[in-house]
């Protein structure tokens, strides 16, 4: 976590951004060929809609869906709906925050830095994904939005 004030009732369970203006050599590559990433398909899609670009765009800091509906003036089942595609096709990670006076949040934040579309040998085509470098902290964000989703 960063060196701001943190509120005490309010547990964070939100990365840093400290690695938000990473280099190539700050990020993890990610081909969608080689391993379980998200169809090719799904990610052109995602980028092909112009209300997942509109979230994308908004998305430089974690925002909550009520956020997200007032900056993108889209109504709330839309942006749901946007975010479901968006998670799918691994453009988007979900967090909560959890608040001790109060309701937990849920948070999305986009989770790339650069996406690229090659085409091989074989006329396949293939998505690879650059991710900002996960720390301990986002990794602990991470398990506990895993552990919420299995309860």
């Amino acid at each position: 976590m960063t060196e701001e004030f943190v509120d005490p009732d309010r547990l964070s369970l939100i990365p840093s951004r400290s690695n938000a203006t990473g280099t190539a050599t700050d990020t993890v590559a990610e081909s969608t060929e080689d391993d379980d990433g998200p169809p090719v398909s799904a990610v052109l899609q995602s980028l092909e809609d112009d209300k997942c670009r509109t979230i994308l765009t908004t998305l430089r800091e974690p925002k909550s869906a009520t956020e997200l509906c007032a900056e993108c003036e889209l109504p709330s089942s839309t942006v749901y709906r946007k975010l479901q595609r968006l998670r799918e096709a691994a453009l988007v990670k979900e967090y909560t925050e959890v608040r001790r006076d109060g309701p937990n949040a849920t948070l999305y934040e986009r989770d790339f830095t650069d996406i690229s579309i090659t085409i091989d040998d074989a006329d396949e085509f293939a998505v690879s994904i650059d991710r900002p470098d996960d720390s301990a902290e986002d990794r602990m964000a991470t398990f506990w939005s895993e552990m919420k989703e299995e309860s």
